[in-house]
């Protein structure tokens, strides 16, 4: 990675994406961004760009974090759908 700009955080947490960069990743106001922490680091990720393997990393650090019950959450979700089918 390589430092582009430098910008500041405002008393209400938010960060300018300077126009450059906004230009470069074709970013538009409302665009929906997926926030993600590695390490120290913010990482920001345009929605639609983010792997599988990310959403398995994510969903996993939340399942093991919140000792959920994966087995009884998917039989949970299969009784849903099949009740929405009718």
């Amino acid at each position: 990675m390589k430092i582009e700009d430098v910008t500041r955080l405002s008393p209400k947490g938010q960060v300018v994406i300077p126009k450059e960069i906004r230009k470069q990743l074709r970013l538009f106001p409302g665009q929906k961004m997926i926030v993600m922490t590695r390490d120290s680091e913010i990482v920001l990720k345009k929605t639609g760009e983010i792997s599988l393997e990310e959403i398995a990393e994510k969903v996993g650090n939340v399942v093991e974090k919140n000792k959920i019950n994966t087995d009884k959450l998917i039989d949970e979700a299969v009784k849903w759908a099949r009740s929405k089918q009718h």
